[in-house]
């Protein structure tokens, strides 16, 4: 979008041979002058306009969770940007003296109309009444106050009149020029702010009204600054992590958006970065929407102009942004080698006067080449095509699994021999435990629970093989986690495709190995095995319980049915 505009912006020059202006430097001088003393027109011309400047500014909806009107923060963010985009001075002077002068609509291609005063134009008053002061000055100085003929009443006459009509303009410069400076000091975003955190009704009422009086002033500044810059200007609201935040509050932002876009010529562009599924449900559940909105997709598409799906993201993607973040993690290391590698050594520092020697700390050295080396075969290996399909498409977890292999290998590195680290299987068990938490979780603790049935020594069952596979494990408790999938649905949403689940562990683990790596694995959340945990408890005591009823009941002869007595 920036290209673009810069683009057209090269077009409209050449078509009408005006340069476009900034905000800044000479031109912001400019800017403040025609603010002051002129009014813009709306002419053809500036209607005609193609080129168009987009001001980016991102909300966070995440920041204003704690806010009872998160909404408020989407306004607050928006004069924060505009102020912060445009100088806080232009914004201050517009608001203490330009809101009042709208913009004139007139036939021509004069841009600019001079402010009347006495009907005079504004700036033929100021320096008139300049001119006046001075001269005022000037009698006073010469003449002072002369009285007791006719001649000196009439000049002390001429110096009141004169002295008047200095101090009613002065008076309002004064006026004008302390809005001007509470402006720069209390910014608008201060000011709604502090309403924003009182609580009454009457000051809520208030607090409402002030947003959307600063929503229409922003609006019309945003105007004036289109015909002062020769450009037509779009704001682009990027509002992001409004998943994050309650039912209620997300009602309020797209309320905000609704209010934003109601007006036709606001030049308003909101981009809502969401998940769907998850503003759906908080449109539902919000107590604010009851009997409005039954169905939040319908909501969603009455809100959003043109919606846009972004596409799953290929291998070849993938692969490419894997590449950059090991890039980036491998030149992290290297910082960090030279940060914590070479340190001073205070003898060689103190015995020179002119070169400091760096002294070179083996221990650290023979403490990270091991892990360094392993950490680039892990990277290597990451990078390979046998792994796109099953990498994430998601960039933040795919930073989590880079640097989670980090760590992992400095763990294994500095507790296990070199030669039993293997960085390949380092890789697979990173993205087994980031990829399938759930069910991995659940092949450990069948793990676990047949370990502690067979410590009971009563027959109860016998740990499994340390070569049986990983995968041979879930098949034998499959038909178990298939009857506890309807309490432990939410959790089985976390694991990605249960298929490429099969291809990837299928001969790739066993038993062994898993308890190898479970102490050093720190991608995986434990919470999940306990989980899993009560679940299997809790079944299998309801089965125990059911085979004591069976065994009882076949036991006395029947279900529940006493055995006929017998006679000797």
């Amino acid at each position: 979008m920036v290209s673009e505009s810069t683009k057209k912006d090269q077009q409209e020059l050449q078509r009408t041979g005006k340069k476009q202006r900034g905000s800044s430097g000479r031109d912001l001088l400019n800017l403040l002058l025609l603010m002051v003393f002129y009014r813009p027109v709306l002419t053809e011309q500036q209607k005609q306009r193609k080129n168009v400047q987009h001001v980016f500014i991102h909300f966070s909806a995440w920041e204003y969770a704690g806010s009872d009107h998160l909404w408020a923060g989407l306004i607050t963010t928006l004069c924060d940007g505009i102020e912060r985009h445009f100088g806080l001075l232009p914004m201050s002077i517009y608001r203490a003296i330009g809101r009042k002068c709208g913009i004139v609509e007139r036939p021509g291609d004069q841009e600019w109309v001079s402010k009347k005063y006495l009907c005079l134009p504004l700036w033929a008053a100021v320096i008139l009444v300049t001119v006046v002061a001075i001269g005022v000055g000037g009698l006073l100085l010469v003449v002072g106050i002369p009285v007791g003929d006719a001649s000196g009443d009439a000049i002390a006459v001429v110096e009141g009149i004169g002295a008047t009509a200095v101090g009613v303009s002065a008076a309002a410069a004064i006026r004008i020029a302390i809005m001007v400076v509470r402006n720069v000091i209390v910014t608008q975003k201060t000011q709604l702010e502090r309403q924003m955190n009182r609580t009454d009704l009457s000051a809520q009422l208030g607090f409402m009204s002030s947003v959307k009086s600063e929503v229409r002033t922003v609006t019309r500044f945003l105007q004036f600054m289109e015909i002062f810059q020769r450009r037509k200007l779009q704001v682009v609201l990027e509002i992001t992590h409004l998943d994050r935040c309650s039912p209620d509050k997300v009602v309020g932002v797209l309320d905000a958006m609704n209010i934003l876009l109601s007006d036709y010529d606001a030049p308003f562009i909101s981009i809502l970065a969401v998940d769907p599924s998850i503003v759906v449900d908080c449109v539902e559940s919000s107590m604010y929407m009851k009997g409005m909105a039954n169905n939040g997709y319908e909501f969603l598409n009455r809100i959003v102009t043109l919606p846009f799906s972004v596409p799953r993201m290929d291998c070849e993607t993938k692969l490419r942004l894997i590449r950059d973040i090991t890039e980036r993690r491998k030149r992290q290391e290297r910082d960090l080698e030279e940060e914590v590698g070479f340190q001073q050594d205070p003898k060689m520092e103190a015995n020179s006067n002119f070169l400091s020697v760096p002294c070179y700390n083996s221990a650290n050295h023979n403490a990270e080449n091991p892990a360094k080396g392993l950490i680039q075969e892990a990277f290597d290996y990451l990078l390979d095509d046998s792994l796109k399909e099953y990498m994430t498409d998601n960039v933040v977890q795919m930073r989590r699994i880079v640097n989670t292999i980090t760590i992992t290998i400095r763990l294994l590195a500095s507790n296990v021999p070199r030669d039993e680290v293997c960085p390949k299987k380092v890789v697979d068990w990173v993205l087994l435990a980031n990829q399938w938490p759930c069910r991995l979780s659940w092949v450990l603790q069948c793990m676990e629970d047949e370990e502690q049935r067979s410590t009971l020594g009563c027959c109860q069952g016998s740990p499994l093989p340390l070569d049986m596979f990983l995968w041979e494990v879930y098949e034998k408790y499959m038909d178990e986690l298939d009857m506890l999938k309807g309490q432990m649905e939410k959790l089985l949403e976390l694991d990605r495709d249960p298929e490429l689940f099969h291809n990837f562990l299928c001969g790739r683990f066993r038993v062994k190995e898993a308890i190898f790596y479970l102490p050093y694995t720190v991608n995986l959340d434990l919470s999940l095995k306990r989980q899993m945990e009560l679940q299997r408890g809790s079944h299998s005591l309801k089965r125990t319980k059911k085979l004591t009823r069976l065994t009882t009941s076949t036991a006395t002869g029947g279900w529940g049915k006493r055995p006929e007595p017998h006679h000797f």
